[in-house]
């Protein structure tokens, strides 16, 4: 049964215009106009708006200029493009100001479909390849990336809404990007196991798209930038003791803060600190606290920017805290030698007093002979 759509008609023309153009919205979407520069796109408008019978063109090039806010010399070379086309059928001459011709009106379709059927035959069946051949090359077309980009989805699922998505991407990243984007999934995809597309390919290669959304990345300058933080963190993971983590750990944002922003480190010297925390932690892994207090936020606050001032530093700390147990010797011999001072003084004293005590009785008994003397 055929289905009968709603169309909904927009009519910008004035009480005086003699020639009506209809475009659909689903020819639009199509990629009809995607097939015109913007200025081709205006003169085959102008044109298709002032045919007359049997589809001849006979138009005033200053008129048509004047119209479309083009010099006559620009006007001239678009009208030209357009003959190579074949949809219209000569070029102007020089020095003329009129000019006749007849427009291919179905050599404007078949162009359209050739389009499409150049998108079809490019990523139906042969992913693989186009992928391979993009990968391969110096530089590529847009229409060559967004080949390859479509070529992980299956055909049945290569839709007008998915080409709209891979356009919008083709606006807002650099070519080159993409170009790196259809290597990595194609490498993830070999990996498990597809040559050509395989469910969850796309998938994948949106979460790339959305963490660039994400994170700001729209040039290949940026992106390389991301991709060596990346490294030098999972780097700093495993030195630490993690072998399995995802990006999105409150750990590897930590390491990733001590190697970004204003007083970022260098990978050596965040390293560095990490071992040295681990060597002085031996009896178990040191928090990640502990690494920043004792390591990471002196090394910003004295500036510290290598690895021959950082190990300076170490010798100069432990040349401290070696001297600080000399001091507690010291004064724990001074503590002692009072000590037994103040034990000898208590035994003077002791002496003395025995002396004295001595010394009375000795009074007393000499007393008690005199009396007795008597």
């Amino acid at each position: 049964m055929k289905k009968i759509y709603y169309k909904k008609n927009i009519d910008l023309s004035e009480p005086e215009s003699r020639q009506l153009l209809t475009f659909g919205d689903s020819l639009i979407e199509k990629g009809f106009l995607r097939q015109f520069s913007g200025d081709e796109t205006k003169v085959l408008i102008y044109l298709l708006t002032h045919l007359k019978e049997d589809n001849e063109i006979e138009i005033e090039l200053p008129l048509a200029a004047g119209a479309l806010g083009l010099k006559i010399k620009n006007l001239r070379k678009i009208i030209s493009n357009l003959a190579v086309t074949g949809i219209i059928n000569r070029e102007t001459a020089e020095g003329e100001s009129f000019f006749n011709s007849y427009l291919n009106l179905k050599a404007v379709i078949e162009k359209k479909e050739e389009s499409e059927q150049f998108t079809n035959v490019s990523t139906a069946g042969a992913g693989s390849e186009v992928r391979k051949q993009l990968i391969n090359s110096n530089s590529a077309s847009e229409n060559e990336i967004a080949a390859a980009l479509i070529s992980f989805l299956p055909p049945n699922n290569r839709n007008i809404h998915r080409r709209e998505e891979i356009k919008s991407w083709l606006n807002d990243f650099e070519n080159k990007m993409l170009k790196e984007l259809v290597r990595r999934v194609d490498k993830w995809l070999k990996r498990q196991g597809g040559s050509d597309h395989l469910q969850g390919a796309y998938a994948y290669l949106k979460a790339i798209i959305d963490n660039w959304y994400q994170e700001e990345i729209t040039t290949y300058e940026k992106l390389q930038k991301q991709d060596k933080l990346h490294r030098e963190t999972k780097e700093l993971a495993r030195a630490y003791g993690i072998r399995s983590f995802s990006s999105n750990t409150a750990q590897l944002k930590t390491f990733q803060s001590w190697l970004s922003g204003e007083q970022a480190l260098s990978k050596e010297l965040a390293l560095a600190a990490i071992r040295e925390a681990v060597r002085r932690k031996r009896d178990g892994q040191p928090s990640l606290k502990y690494v920043e207090d004792n390591f990471i936020n002196p090394i910003k606050e004295l500036g510290i920017s290598s690895l021959a001032d950082f190990k300076r530093w170490l010798q100069k700390e432990m040349d401290q805290k070696s001297s600080e147990p000399d001091r507690r010797d010291q004064n724990t011999s001074k503590n002692k030698n009072k000590k037994e001072n103040k034990n000898k003084a208590d035994k003077s004293k002791t002496k003395n007093s025995d002396e004295n005590k001595d010394n009375y009785k000795w009074k007393d008994f000499f007393i008690d002979f005199d009396k007795y003397k008597e």
